[in-house]
């Protein structure tokens, strides 16, 4: 698919059905001076229905990220990371899912999706503008079409700091205890 995208501003969707979540969200993008149109949609049935038009719409591009809340109404995060990943559009569309890795081992064991694709959800204000650069720096490799990672080929950008998963209790201490110090 030709990349149509370019010299426009990025579209990240957001999947959540707490409005409290995405509001923080577009305030770290508008306090970081990212230009990005948010898209929020707050019920995993209308995200389906939002990606399948997207989807069979030859003339718009699909967004340059996605973020999806793992506990959605109707329609999971997870129904909808498996959806994106078997359709050709989206295959260098970055997507971001709030839920351990381990949660998803069958869909991993595919190969559909990098582990980058799993994060943390930000619980405090400095994890939401990590969260709006690191969406915006997923957008930003996706629009020049360069890779999100030296590491692997997948398009997300690898999650550092308390955006990583961290599913051992070895990994939670080393982060909690922060660089240099004693775990």
């Amino acid at each position: 698919m030709p990349n149509t995208t370019q010299n426009h501003i990025p579209t990240i969707v957001y999947v959540e059905d707490n409005a409290g979540d995405a509001i923080l969200l577009e305030e770290a993008l508008r306090e970081r001076n990212h230009a990005a149109q948010l898209v929020v949609i707050d019920q995993g049935d209308k995200a389906l229905h939002y990606f399948k038009m997207k989807e069979t719409a030859r003339d718009l591009p699909p967004p340059h990220c996605i973020l999806l809340d793992a506990h959605l109404p109707l329609v999971t995060g997870g129904q909808l990371l498996r959806f994106l990943r078997a359709s050709r559009v989206y295959d260098d569309t970055p997507v971001y899912l709030f839920a351990p890795e381990r949660d998803y081992a069958d869909i991993r064991q595919t190969g559909l999706v990098s582990k980058e694709s799993f994060i943390t959800k930000a619980t405090n204000w400095d994890g939401m503008l990590q969260l709006a650069d690191l969406l915006m720096s997923s957008a930003h490799a996706k629009d020049q079409q360069t890779p999100a990672s030296a590491t692997d080929s997948r398009p997300e950008v690898h999650a550092e700091g308390v955006l990583r998963r961290h599913d051992t209790k070895e990994e939670r201490r080393r982060v909690e205890a922060g660089p240099g110090e004693p775990t």
